[in-house]
Protein backbone atom coordinates (compact mmCIF):
# COMPACT_ATOMS: atom_id res chain seq x y z
CA UNK A 1 0.00 0.00 0.00
CA UNK A 2 1.13 3.57 -1.24
CA UNK A 3 2.10 5.80 1.88
CA UNK A 4 -0.04 9.06 0.71
CA UNK A 5 0.60 12.66 2.62
CA UNK A 6 -1.84 15.40 2.14
CA UNK A 7 -0.25 17.58 -0.23
CA UNK A 8 -1.07 21.10 2.74
CA UNK A 9 0.42 19.23 5.13
CA UNK A 10 3.58 18.61 3.68
CA UNK A 11 6.37 20.88 3.41
CA UNK A 12 8.65 21.32 0.77
CA UNK A 13 12.41 21.73 1.09
CA UNK A 14 14.13 25.31 -0.03
CA UNK A 15 10.37 26.90 -0.22
CA UNK A 16 10.11 30.56 1.63
CA UNK A 17 8.31 33.61 1.09
CA UNK A 18 8.78 36.86 -0.69
CA UNK A 19 11.31 39.38 1.10
CA UNK A 20 10.05 42.75 1.62
CA UNK A 21 12.96 43.96 -0.39
CA UNK A 22 12.00 41.33 -3.11
CA UNK A 23 8.73 42.82 -3.12
CA UNK A 24 9.85 46.63 -3.57
CA UNK A 25 12.23 46.01 -6.21
CA UNK A 26 9.14 44.14 -8.32
CA UNK A 27 6.96 47.28 -7.44
CA UNK A 28 9.30 49.55 -8.80
CA UNK A 29 10.19 47.84 -11.84
CA UNK A 30 6.43 47.59 -12.69
CA UNK A 31 6.17 51.50 -11.81
CA UNK A 32 9.08 52.17 -14.45
CA UNK A 33 7.12 50.42 -17.28
CA UNK A 34 3.86 51.62 -16.51
CA UNK A 35 5.74 55.55 -16.39
CA UNK A 36 7.80 54.77 -19.48
CA UNK A 37 4.57 53.51 -21.34
CA UNK A 38 1.97 56.36 -20.74
CA UNK A 39 2.58 58.85 -22.20
CA UNK A 40 3.04 56.80 -25.22
CA UNK A 41 -0.94 55.64 -24.52
CA UNK A 42 -2.15 58.38 -24.37
CA UNK A 43 -0.15 60.01 -27.52
CA UNK A 44 -1.63 57.29 -29.58
CA UNK A 45 -5.33 58.02 -28.02
CA UNK A 46 -4.97 61.63 -28.94
CA UNK A 47 -4.04 60.25 -32.90
CA UNK A 48 -6.64 58.10 -32.83
CA UNK A 49 -9.22 60.42 -31.71
CA UNK A 50 -8.06 62.85 -34.62
CA UNK A 51 -8.27 60.28 -37.26
CA UNK A 52 -11.55 59.31 -36.15
CA UNK A 53 -12.74 62.99 -36.59
CA UNK A 54 -10.99 63.52 -39.64
CA UNK A 55 -12.37 60.34 -41.29
CA UNK A 56 -16.55 61.13 -39.58
CA UNK A 57 -15.70 64.37 -41.72
CA UNK A 58 -14.78 62.59 -44.95
CA UNK A 59 -17.35 60.03 -44.63
CA UNK A 60 -20.23 62.75 -44.52
CA UNK A 61 -18.88 64.46 -47.60
CA UNK A 62 -18.48 61.48 -49.37
CA UNK A 63 -22.04 60.88 -47.88
CA UNK A 64 -23.24 63.92 -49.75
CA UNK A 65 -22.17 63.38 -52.77
CA UNK A 66 -23.31 59.95 -53.23
CA UNK A 67 -27.18 61.50 -51.81
CA UNK A 68 -26.46 64.41 -54.23
CA UNK A 69 -25.74 61.92 -57.40
CA UNK A 70 -28.99 59.24 -55.50
CA UNK A 71 -31.18 62.76 -55.17
CA UNK A 72 -30.23 63.90 -58.60
CA UNK A 73 -30.24 67.46 -56.77
CA UNK A 74 -27.42 69.62 -55.15
CA UNK A 75 -27.00 68.66 -51.61
CA UNK A 76 -24.05 70.90 -49.41
CA UNK A 77 -22.46 70.21 -46.72
CA UNK A 78 -22.49 72.89 -43.68
CA UNK A 79 -19.89 73.57 -41.43
CA UNK A 80 -21.64 76.02 -38.60
CA UNK A 81 -18.99 78.26 -37.01
CA UNK A 82 -18.36 80.00 -33.66
CA UNK A 83 -16.05 83.03 -33.32
CA UNK A 84 -12.87 82.31 -34.78
CA UNK A 85 -14.00 80.57 -37.62
CA UNK A 86 -13.88 77.20 -35.23
CA UNK A 87 -16.84 74.93 -36.88
CA UNK A 88 -19.32 74.12 -33.89
CA UNK A 89 -21.64 71.63 -36.05
CA UNK A 90 -21.32 70.21 -39.89
CA UNK A 91 -24.07 68.08 -41.08
CA UNK A 92 -26.39 68.25 -44.72
CA UNK A 93 -28.16 71.55 -45.72
CA UNK A 94 -31.14 71.05 -47.69
CA UNK A 95 -31.93 74.52 -47.57
CA UNK A 96 -34.58 75.43 -50.98
CA UNK A 97 -32.69 77.53 -53.23
CA UNK A 98 -29.20 78.83 -51.26
CA UNK A 99 -27.92 76.77 -48.42
CA UNK A 100 -28.33 79.11 -45.40
CA UNK A 101 -25.41 77.04 -43.02
CA UNK A 102 -26.66 75.45 -40.68
CA UNK A 103 -27.09 71.90 -40.19
CA UNK A 104 -30.58 70.27 -41.41
CA UNK A 105 -32.37 67.03 -39.89
CA UNK A 106 -34.63 66.53 -42.52
CA UNK A 107 -34.88 66.76 -46.64
CA UNK A 108 -38.24 68.86 -47.01
CA UNK A 109 -38.73 66.67 -50.65
CA UNK A 110 -38.01 63.69 -48.82
CA UNK A 111 -39.72 64.12 -45.11
CA UNK A 112 -39.76 60.24 -44.72
CA UNK A 113 -35.75 60.57 -44.56
CA UNK A 114 -34.14 62.02 -41.45
CA UNK A 115 -30.01 63.06 -41.11
CA UNK A 116 -28.14 64.02 -38.09
CA UNK A 117 -25.53 66.46 -37.63
CA UNK A 118 -22.57 66.21 -35.81
CA UNK A 119 -19.95 68.05 -33.79
CA UNK A 120 -16.53 67.47 -33.36
CA UNK A 121 -15.29 66.11 -30.57
CA UNK A 122 -13.91 67.62 -27.36
CA UNK A 123 -10.30 68.65 -28.04
CA UNK A 124 -10.58 69.07 -31.63
CA UNK A 125 -10.69 71.57 -33.71
CA UNK A 126 -12.08 72.28 -36.94
CA UNK A 127 -11.97 74.89 -39.40
CA UNK A 128 -12.13 75.59 -43.00
CA UNK A 129 -8.40 75.92 -44.28
CA UNK A 130 -9.54 77.08 -48.09
CA UNK A 131 -12.19 76.50 -50.46
CA UNK A 132 -15.92 76.07 -50.04
CA UNK A 133 -18.74 78.31 -50.47
CA UNK A 134 -19.04 81.37 -47.73
CA UNK A 135 -22.60 80.98 -46.12
CA UNK A 136 -24.80 82.67 -43.57
CA UNK A 137 -23.96 80.98 -40.40
CA UNK A 138 -20.84 79.38 -41.87
CA UNK A 139 -19.09 77.54 -44.70
CA UNK A 140 -20.41 74.41 -46.83
CA UNK A 141 -19.37 72.50 -49.69
CA UNK A 142 -21.91 71.97 -52.18
CA UNK A 143 -22.21 68.90 -54.13
CA UNK A 144 -24.00 69.15 -57.86
CA UNK A 145 -26.46 66.21 -58.82
CA UNK A 146 -23.34 64.78 -60.88
CA UNK A 147 -20.91 64.92 -57.52
CA UNK A 148 -18.72 66.99 -58.11
CA UNK A 149 -18.21 70.80 -57.27
CA UNK A 150 -20.08 73.34 -58.89
CA UNK A 151 -18.07 74.97 -61.91
CA UNK A 152 -16.01 77.93 -60.50
CA UNK A 153 -16.15 76.26 -57.20
CA UNK A 154 -12.72 76.24 -55.38
CA UNK A 155 -10.89 72.87 -54.39
CA UNK A 156 -12.19 72.68 -50.25
CA UNK A 157 -9.58 71.50 -47.73
CA UNK A 158 -11.30 71.09 -44.35
CA UNK A 159 -8.45 71.11 -41.01
CA UNK A 160 -8.92 68.89 -38.12
CA UNK A 161 -6.39 69.89 -35.40
CA UNK A 162 -5.85 68.85 -31.74
CA UNK A 163 -2.91 69.08 -29.39
CA UNK A 164 -0.22 67.58 -31.17
CA UNK A 165 -1.14 66.82 -34.80
CA UNK A 166 -3.40 68.07 -37.87
CA UNK A 167 -4.49 66.40 -40.33
CA UNK A 168 -6.59 67.77 -43.32
CA UNK A 169 -9.74 66.38 -45.27
CA UNK A 170 -9.90 67.82 -49.31
CA UNK A 171 -12.30 67.50 -51.75
CA UNK A 172 -11.14 68.33 -55.30
CA UNK A 173 -13.36 69.65 -58.25
CA UNK A 174 -14.64 66.38 -59.07
CA UNK A 175 -15.88 65.97 -55.64
CA UNK A 176 -13.28 63.18 -54.33
CA UNK A 177 -12.55 62.84 -50.98
CA UNK A 178 -9.24 62.19 -49.13
CA UNK A 179 -7.41 62.56 -45.69
CA UNK A 180 -4.07 63.35 -45.65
Amino acid sequence: MQNRTNWKTRARAGEEGASLLEVAIVSMIIATVVAIALPSFANSIRSYNLRSAATRIAQRMAGARALAMAKNKNVTVSFATAGGGNVTQFGYDFSPAVPDGTPDTSDPDDLLASYYTEAPPSGITVTIASGGTALTNGTGVTYTSRGELPIAALPADIRVSNSSSILTVSVNLRGQVWIH
